[in-house]
């Protein structure tokens, strides 16, 4: 007895713990509320433990397992839920799981025992823990956390599915469909829960921590109004494209200061989202270097490729309309494009672009030009 206690004793400290611990996270992230359902899951699992421990009279187990069992599920299918991106359970679902459990409170208090009084909160367990899986399921792109999580969870369910013919209506003493006792099925299960647990709550944790590298690593690549590249990131792609051979087209809005004076800031950042769509269909790597200045990085593109790129994004972007510019403003821009090559740098690919940025700007806007060096061979390209 003073064995099983022990274990039981040790368990419940080891889930009080991990409980704490996601708590404690949650206030250090002051986000993702999925660690509090974890830590709400935790809770109702660790009083579980108390619950069902040796000596606790039978009627407050069949009370307390009743209650607890689906709802420690539930909590943890709100978790995972938040986890892989989707939204809450519906009302329905839960007070389906409420229904359940007080079916099977009513069914106790009427004298009722064995199946017909723990299979409707069973049920509730098993609703939830099927909605967990399904959740897990439905990721997409999975890494390697997430293909661990599933399983460590496809392991928790298979220790339910051995809990359903025993808890809490098998007595100790009473031989059970797997040739132990009670107690000595608790402990096996217990002892393979105590491995079990603590490692899918850290697979949650650390695919917590690993969401939040991830957004502060694109927050820190990524333009806040466009998502478009930043200069910063921008500038390794640039290097990128150098190494591998491309080009590269800087953009700028035509006017782009009257279009605010004229018409208020939103409108103007209406206008600069309008032009980065066109450049993230044309690639993914399109970047807003400042203000109304794009860049677009082509790999393995060659000149008149990217200067064929640039007509069709100034020709698309003239035909933008917006309900609030007067119909007679154009929206226009000017493109500067240069060719990467091993004798000189990104920054002095850029450059190139940009004095072409220029040349269009001094030469009437709303046209492509080419670095001087291509220039000189009497190439332009000009609006139409």
């Amino acid at each position: 007895m003073g064995e099983s206690i022990s274990i039981y004793s040790a368990a419940f400290a080891l889930t009080l713990g991990l409980a704490v611990l996601c708590a404690l996270i949650y206030v250090a992230l002051r986000s993702h509320g999925q660690l509090l359902w974890l830590s709400a899951a935790l809770l109702c699992a660790g009083f579980e433990i108390i619950v069902l421990s040796p000596g606790v009279d039978p009627v407050v187990q069949t009370i307390g397992e009743s209650i607890l069992m689906p709802f420690t599920y539930l909590c943890a299918s709100q978790a995972v839920r938040l986890l892989s991106g989707r939204s809450p359970s519906s009302g329905a679902f839960v007070a389906l799981i409420a229904a359940l459990v007080a079916i099977s409170l009513v069914l106790s208090g009427m004298g009722m025992s064995g199946v017909y009084q723990t299979l409707p909160f069973k049920a509730a367990a098993a609703l939830a823990l099927a909605d967990i899986l399904f959740c897990l399921g439905r990721v997409e792109r999975k890494d390697v956390i997430d293909v661990a999580l599933f399983f460590a969870v496809c392991g928790l369910g298979m220790i339910f599915l051995l809990r359903l013919p025993i808890y809490p209506s098998m007595s100790d003493g009473v031989p059970s469909p797997y040739g132990l006792d009670r107690s000595e099925i608790a402990s096996v299960l217990l002892t393979i829960s105590a491995f079990l647990a603590p490692a899918t709550v850290l697979l949650v944790v650390a695919k917590i921590v690993a969401n939040v590298l991830t957004e502060y690593r694109t927050k820190s690549e990524r333009d806040s109004l466009t998502d478009l590249l930043n200069r910063r990131a921008f500038e390794q792609v640039a290097e990128d494209t150098r190494r591998a051979g491309g080009a590269v087209v800087l953009c700028d809005l035509d006017n782009f200061k009257r279009i605010n004076d004229s018409y208020g800031h939103l409108v103007g950042d209406d206008v600069i989202c309008a032009f980065a769509s066109l450049l993230r269909e044309t690639n993914g790597s399109a970047a807003r270097l400042g203000g109304e200045e794009f860049a677009l990085p082509l790999p393995g593109a060659s000149l008149l490729e990217a200067v064929a790129v640039g007509e069709s994004i100034r020709r698309k972007f003239e035909a933008i309309g917006h309900l609030k510019i007067d119909p007679g403003h154009r929206l226009t821009a000017s493109f500067g494009v240069a060719a990467f090559s091993p004798d000189r740098s990104a920054d002095q690919t850029i450059a190139a672009a940009d004095q072409a940025l220029y040349r269009a700007k001094r030469s009437g806007r709303n046209r492509v030009e080419i670095d001087a060096e291509a220039a000189t061979s009497g190439r332009a390209w000009r609006a139409a």
